[in-house]
């Protein structure tokens, strides 16, 4: 039995050495992933240690078919989700409405593009105004490769809805690309 599957089974029984040998494992992954959202290493750290804390208390538990790359990434982006709502309500910020075509640009993100351009700036303000689900998509499957059946575990659709959302996401993308004056 390969050491994914037998980690897998181990969180699906919620056998709590699971969740050291988890962490072990996979924990650099996790705080790489965090840190797409959050933006910087040390606070990621701190949204992965958070969350492995809270599984130290409450064994998480995998569903059994579920892949283990694609609960390692729903987990974290709700752990960061939340860390940012903390953020925010701590600063005085109001929520982010995903309608808001507005980005906050009082936070800067680093969306993984090497810094120093034009192309930068105008990346991180498209992908602040696409929607929290369309970002996901875009970021799971380009900016962490996961595989479209991990990032359909994910975002718990259907194959054919993945590639939909993911086509419509790329167009706009684009779209917002090409209104900030350049394209991908």
């Amino acid at each position: 039995m390969d050491l994914e599957r037998e980690l897998r089974e181990s969180l699906f029984r919620g056998e709590a050495d699971s969740v050291t040998r988890l962490f072990h494992r996979h924990a650099a992954r996790m705080v790489g992933f965090a840190r797409r959202y959050v933006g910087d290493a040390a606070t990621a750290e701190d949204v992965v240690a958070d969350l492995f804390e809270r599984w130290l208390r409450h064994p998480p538990r995998v569903r059994e078919h579920e892949r283990l790359g694609a609960f390692l990434a729903t987990s974290v982006h709700h752990a960061a989700v939340d860390w940012i709502r903390r953020e925010r309500a701590a600063q005085g910020v109001p929520p982010r409405v995903a309608a808001d075509p507005l980005p906050d640009r009082r936070r800067k993100r680093n969306w993984g593009v090497a810094p120093g351009g034009d192309l930068q700036v105008r990346l991180a303000t498209a992908l602040e105004q696409m929607s929290d689900s369309d970002r996901l998509l875009l970021e799971t499957h380009y900016g962490r490769a996961l595989t479209p059946e991990e990032c359909c575990s994910l975002m718990r659709i259907s194959r054919d809805a993945f590639h939909q959302r993911l086509h419509r996401a790329r167009m706009r993308l684009s779209e917002l690309m090409n209104a900030a004056g350049g394209s991908l």
